[in-house]
């Protein structure tokens, strides 16, 4: 009668994000879907289906960090492995290995570890790396 298209009234579901606040220290895994922004300290392995952003005041102590993009800016000591995009941006310092689908490190950045480009799979195991290996890169670049 009204002869139209029927419009479909399609409700957005804002993206899931949670914060860290600087004061915070979390101590034990995560396991979120969304994004999550870190500007306190977290004392475990982060399981992230999205992207995780680690601010300047930001500190990741972990074995592993698994993510579809991880973004740092502050201190991480985990192995990563990014599906997509792994970023280590001016102030930030990574010390652990990288398996990533893309590896920016902006000039100024500190890198300690190794790196694995390509797509990731959940069985693919990161490269390892001795810790005394770790331990005489981080001599070169100590305060």
């Amino acid at each position: 009668m009204f002869g139209g298209k029927k419009k479909e009234n399609k409700v957005e579901i804002p993206e899931s994000f949670t914060l860290i606040d600087q004061g915070t220290i979390v101590q034990g895994n995560i396991d979120i879907t969304g994004r999550i922004q870190i500007h306190g300290i977290i004392k475990g392995n982060l399981n992230v289906n999205g992207v995780v952003e680690v601010a300047e005041s930001g500190l990741i102590e972990g074995e592993y960090i698994k993510a579809d993009e991880v973004k740092i800016v502050g201190h991480v000591k985990a192995n990563i492995d990014a599906k997509g995009r792994l970023e280590i941006w001016k102030r930030g310092k990574l010390e652990g290995n990288v398996r990533a689908g893309i590896l920016d490190i902006e000039e100024g950045a500190i890198f300690i570890g190794s790196s694995n480009m390509g797509p990731s799979t959940d069985n693919a195991s990161l490269p390892e790396t001795t810790k005394k290996e770790l331990e005489e890169k981080k001599e070169l670049f100590s305060d």
